[in-house]
């Protein structure tokens, strides 16, 4: 249901929304003040709230700017002067409507009606409804005598700027309420069905036979309403709209034209009631207003800071001399377009009028329903929630142990429940919701987590019952997880990131356990910069500081040595590496605490500190992770059977309260956090719970309490909550008893949750122990939105008493000063026959029938206020009441019922002693801090002893070969061999493995063969890596090293059966020239290697080979199959790159080079990959153009 907040919205989409508000608007006060303080802002930016607790604020009408129905005309006209003095003009008219029900109301629109549908109330009593809207019943043109409301909007603006006139105090609105008995608006059989049916001429859209609804409606098209017979006429017509009105479906009633009449009198010149030429609807004016209310302490509209509603008044009574119940139908009826319809003729039957809401209410005979009694009768049914004492009380007496035990269980709040065990049978257990009628202590036993609930059953030995309370409460929460599919993914990512960080964390603090320098972080590195650079700016001084060069740096740690040495640090030894896999003693031992602290800094926000909802997560899953859990703390989504086991625990004018049990809660946190443990022991579980934990004792900025979780709380089951569903809740505090302990009254809210859950129940949780000196009375009162409306105090078919209730136009100081300000100003009197009266009862005067009962506002307005400007009286020369004009707002204080409120003193009261029992032993005022207990994992049988891994960290080999202390010079002639260099380069290079192989024997190489038997042919090309020279090698000026695409295309025939073992491509290594003329493509190949440009299902492994004295790079191509080989027709392309090879730079522009390749294929399939199983089939050699542009022309 929206909420109207007359602002900026404040609604909170949360159960928690009171507690989520406080917190929020709390924060933003101590940040602001934090402001203030600091300069940025002025003290005159603060904000004020302008509705305390307890205030309303009534206007008599919002209209808006324009009015629906009629079309509207924009026209816009524009001058354009040229620097020519040509002027061009121009214009244009767009037409619109402005889109408003007309019909029917919006889903949302009623907020509250009075009587609710189905209950009853005395004939006094007027029906009104309260709408969410308060701008609806002015969005339509009510009185078209009062002008638009745009013409309204001018003249207001005109006023505001010194014109002259008196401002529009009250505004005809286009919905009113009408009250029917059932027989004024039932249609008699042959006007529904027949040959004289009013309905005989309209469409099939009507249904035939026509039936009236329970309210007397009948829904019908605006299309077919026109095409009723001639004796019905109705104020729907074209001109209230575009012409796609006709299309629109509304519920209409069929009021009798008498009674029309007599509902749109206009006034005589003594400001009686008379007919005029025309129906009138000025009366109307006076019987909507709009309320401004704070919505502390209301389930629905407390969803908001501030709420504004239009509330629309009945002007008519019930019944008055009836002796039994009567059934009235209250409608919510549009009077657009009445004005301007002519009265019914002799010859119509009825006047069909759009009813926009109906309900039915029960008139009761007089003094047969009292609303203050109703109150007191509620405050004496106080008591906690169990079953009912009449059940319990006849076990506890008898002599029976077993039945005596049985009550024990049910004075703790216990029912049976069905039960069905793991084996099939069908038996009972014990089951007991979150709510207890007494104090349940924290289990000792239940501290550890559970992965499915059936371990948290309890047997009672004595009564050989199960009792499966918390294993219900693990499986409510795992079962409310499942069906929530933001929360089970954000906790899945929670869940990975905690284990990912945790197991890295884990692992290298292990290996670090070995050897510290074994693997350096990124932090370690960045923490070593600054020694690092000082040590290079003072490798002159022999490795002293270049700021004190007495003294060095650190002692040396790196010295002359060897190769490896010099380019790598130490690297452990297969004997000292440790197991680091998950299931490791090592790792399993870190982990834990390395989980909470991934744990704990993904709960913090981005400021770095905890993230309270108030500020900004530095995780988003961790914020909907806590979100979602502390709505579970608040039992939201927990099914209402589970709440409450048994219907007799909340009786009909019921007051329950109960406390929350925290291991029920807490067996519900662990069910719903179990979900996506992967890994055995749940130590991630753990961390979210102690992060958890962290947040639940955590003080937020500006508060003196931590977060409140609540502890205690309350059902109400009365019919009031029916007829008041905003019926307004305080907890108020001892300030008596505080003051006398020397202790203050807390700050936090103290309705922590409040909801209507179901038609007449309210339910509110808090976290003050109910008695205690921070929570020593309950209030309810009636909502400043929701009271009764009535036509006077007494009423019957004799006389009506009016008692003129005080109202102030000053300040509620000076009021305050009135002695008399609760007693009534007058009683006025008023019999049938009396001139000037206010109320109507018969439509045809002196009858006697009390047909009418229609109070007459114009004239009752124009009293009270009279009475009011001569009888209120004055306060040093001010007067108490100074207005001069009658208007909604100020009848409707007259019409206002008497506010009714509870005040139920919990000290006081005979059951004070039970409700003391919720609280714990020598309970303090203060609030219990929450947290979760079951925290350690549950344990897991695995199939494997882990017990065999090593549980001791491996010792640190020295390598005494090469040791920091050793030092060599090499000789002058030195030269390193291929393996020396191959095995020792820098880190930046990637090592090849040298192959020493015997030449490849001619005799093995055939010729590949072209035609359906032949083999595969391989297209082979060598180039660039530049767009554009996909076919030569070109070098740049400073001939740096590139990188090369070996491109290979095959070419086969589909049925070829050639299975593929192996792809060589051979390059020889040599210097750019030789004495004997030879030129090679590179010297060498010192590159990070090669890798597979698409075809990722092969392998490309470089090598250096030396065969036959001949150094040469050799990249075989080796399918990724278990099998060692593949069909060749699987294949299209083998293609790679060679990262960063060095060109030898031709001494001309283009220079070409050979390279040999060879394909090895599998001969049988029993031979395997057997050397004389192998098929070598060579290639044409593969001619590479390589163009040095220095030397081109």
């Amino acid at each position: 249901m929206g909420i109207f907040p007359g602002g900026k919205s404040t609604r909170i989409n949360s159960p928690r929304h009171l507690t989520l508000r406080h917190s929020r608007r709390v924060a933003t006060a101590y940040r602001r003040e934090a402001l203030r303080l600091s300069g940025v802002i002025d003290d005159a930016e603060d904000e004020i709230d302008p509705l305390p607790p307890g205030q309303q604020k009534l206007n008599s009408y919002w209209a808006p700017g324009l009015q629906a129905g009629p079309k509207h005309n924009i026209n816009v006209t524009q001058s354009i002067t040229a620097p020519t003095s040509e002027t061009l003009s121009l214009e244009a008219e767009q037409s619109f409507f402005v889109d408003a029900p007309q019909f029917s109301l919006p889903e949302g629109s009623i907020h509250s009606t009075y009587p609710p549908s189905g209950y009853s109330d005395t004939n006094r009593i007027l029906p009104h409804v309260v709408l969410t809207d308060p701008h609806l019943p002015w969005e339509r043109l009510g009185s078209p005598s009062q002008g638009t409301n745009f013409e309204l909007r001018m003249k207001m603006k005109a006023l505001a700027a010194g014109a002259e006139g008196d401002p529009v105090r009250n505004r005809v609105p286009w919905l009113v309420i009408f009250s029917f008995s059932q027989d004024e608006l039932r249609l008699l059989p042959e006007d529904l069905d027949g040959p004289t049916s009013i309905f005989r001429n309209t469409s099939d859209g009507i249904t035939k036979p026509v039936k009236q609804s329970a309210t007397m409606t009948v829904n019908t098209s605006i299309d077919d309403l026109w095409k009723l017979t001639s004796d019905v006429t109705t104020p729907v017509t074209a001109s209230l709209g575009p012409d796609t009105m006709k299309d629109s479906r509304g519920d209409f009633i069929f009021v009798k034209p008498d009674l029309f009449t007599n509902l749109f009198l206009g006034s005589d010149s003594n400001g009686n009631p008379a007919k005029g030429s025309s129906p009138n609807t000025l009366q109307y004016q006076y019987l909507a207003h709009v309320r401004k209310i704070n919505g502390q302490g209301m389930a629905l509209a407390g969803v908001e800071d501030t709420a504004v509603f239009s509330i629309v008044v009945g002007n008519r009574a019930g019944t008055l001399d009836n002796e039994t119940p009567a059934t009235m139908c209250a409608h919510l009826v549009s009077i657009e377009g009445i004005e301007n319809m002519a009265w019914p003729s002799s010859s119509h039957r009825y006047v069909a009028l759009c009813s926009l809401h109906s309900w039915n209410y029960t008139v009761l005979p007089a003094n047969t329903l009292n609303v203050p009694d109703a109150f007191e009768q509620l405050g004496s049914t106080l008591d906690v929630l169990r079953a009912p004492e009449e059940t319990i009380q006849p076990l506890r007496t008898s002599s029976d142990k077993l039945k005596q035990l049985v009550a024990k269980r049910l004075d703790d709040g216990y029912t049976l429940v069905r039960y069905r065990t793991q084996t099939g049978e069908s038996t009972v257990a014990f089951y007991r919701g979150p709510f207890t009628p007494s104090y349940v202590p924290a289990l000792e036993s239940l501290t550890q987590s559970s992965n499915s609930g059936v371990d948290l059953q309890v047997l009672d030995k004595q009564l050989g019952i199960m009792d499966v309370t918390y294993s219900v409460a693990w499986q409510v929460g795992r079962t409310l997880a499942l069906g929530n599919e933001g929360y089970t993914a954000a906790l899945i990512r929670l869940r990975s990131s905690i284990h990912s960080q945790a197991n890295a964390e884990s692992k290298l603090q292990t290996v670090k356990d070995v050897d510290d320098t074994a693997f350096r972080t990124r932090s370690d590195l960045l923490g070593d910069i600054d020694s690092v650079i000082r040590s290079l700016a003072s490798i002159h001084l022999g490795n002293n500081d270049d700021l004190d060069p007495g003294s060095p740096i650190r002692n040396p740690r790196y010295l002359p040595g060897g190769a490896k040495r010099r380019w790598q640090r130490h690297r452990l030894a297969r004997t000292e590496i440790p197991d680091l896999s998950f299931s490791s003693p090592l790792i399993r031992k870190k982990y834990p605490s390395y989980a909470a602290q991934a744990a704990r800094n993904l709960a913090k926000s981005t400021a770095g500190d905890i993230y309270d909802e108030t500020n900004d997560p530095l995780s988003t899953d961790w914020m909907i992770v806590l979100s979602w859990l502390l709505d579970r703390m608040f039992l939201a989504g927990v099914p209402a059977h589970c709440l409450i086991p048994d219907p007799t625990y909340l009786e009909p004018e019921a007051l329950r309260f109960f406390r929350i049990d925290s291991n029920w809660v807490d067996a519900l946190i662990d069910g719903a956090l179990s979900l996506g443990n992967h890994y055995g022991d749940d130590e991630d579980r753990r961390a979210i719970k102690e992060a958890f934990n962290d947040y639940l004792s955590h003080t937020p900025d500006g508060q003196d309490q931590p977060v409140q979780i609540p502890s205690y709380g309350f059902y109400l089951r009365s019919d009031l909550v029916t007829m008041f569903p905003d019926l307004r809740v305080e907890i108020l505090p001892d300030n008596a008893a505080l003051a006398a302990a020397g202790k203050a009254a807390l700050t936090g809210t103290p309705l922590l949750r409040h909801e209507i859950v179901t038609d007449g129940v309210m339910m509110a949780f808090t976290d003050r122990l109910p008695g205690s000196d921070q929570f020593s009375s309950l209030v309810f009162t009636q909502p400043a939105h929701q009271q009764r409306f009535a036509v006077a105090r007494g009423l019957d078919t004799t006389q009506v008493k009016v008692g003129i209730r005080r109202q102030y136009t000053v300040d509620q100081s000076i009021r305050e000063t009135d002695p008399k300000r609760h007693d009534a100003l007058t009683q006025l009197i008023y019999k049938p026959g009396d001139a000037n009266n206010i109320f109507s009862w018969d439509a045809t005067s002196g009858s006697g029938l009390n047909d009418l009962r229609l109070i007459w506002p114009p004239r009752f307005a124009a009293i009270q206020l009279k009475e009011l400007q001569d009888n209120m009286g004055t306060y040093n020369g001010t007067p108490y009441f100074d207005d001069n004009a009658p208007t909604s707002a100020l009848f409707a204080m007259q019409l206002n019922d008497p506010i009714y409120n509870l005040t139920i003193d919990l000290n006081s009261h005979t059951k004070s002693g039970t409700v003391a029992e919720l609280g714990p032993p020598a309970a303090s005022t203060s609030p219990e801090i929450r947290a979760l207990r079951m925290l350690n994992p549950a344990p897991i049988t695995r199939v494997t002893d882990s017990d065999e891994r090593p549980s001791d960290t491996p010792s640190k080999y020295l390598d005494n070969d090469d040791d920091y202390g050793a030092t060599f010079k090499r000789h002058e002639g030195y030269t390193a061999s291929a393996t020396a260099l191959s095995n020792f380069l820098a880190p930046n290079v990637r090592a090849l493995p040298v192959l020493s192989i015997p030449p490849l024997s001619e005799s093995a190489d055939p010729t590949p063969e072209s035609g359906p038997a032949g083999t595969p042919q391989f297209q082979i090309s060598i180039s660039s890596n530049i767009i554009g020279h996909w076919d030569i090698i070109e070098l740049d000026e400073y001939n740096l090293a590139q990188d090369l695409i070996f491109s290979i295309v095959i070419q086969q025939d589909e049925v070829s059966q050639y299975r593929l073992v192996e792809f060589d491509i051979q390059i020889d290594l040599g210097a750019p020239a030789t004495a004997d003329g030879s030129h090679f493509l590179m010297e060498n190949y010192a590159g990070p290697g090669a890798h597979m440009l698409t075809n990722l299902r092969f392998n490309v492994l470089p090598a250096n080979v030396i065969e036959g004295g001949r150094n040469l790079l050799r990249f075989r191509l080796l399918p990724r199959s278990s099998k060692g080989w593949v069909y060749a027709t699987t294949v299209n392309e083998l293609s790679f790159l060679v990262g960063l090879a060095n060109i030898n730079a031709p001494n001309k522009n283009i220079d070409q080079f050979r390279v040999k390749s060879w394909a090895q294929y599998m001969r049988n399939l029993s031979g395997g990959l057997d050397p004389d199983n192998i098929l070598t089939v060579t290639n044409p050699d593969t001619l590479v153009t390589v163009v040095n542009p220095q030397y081109a022309l």
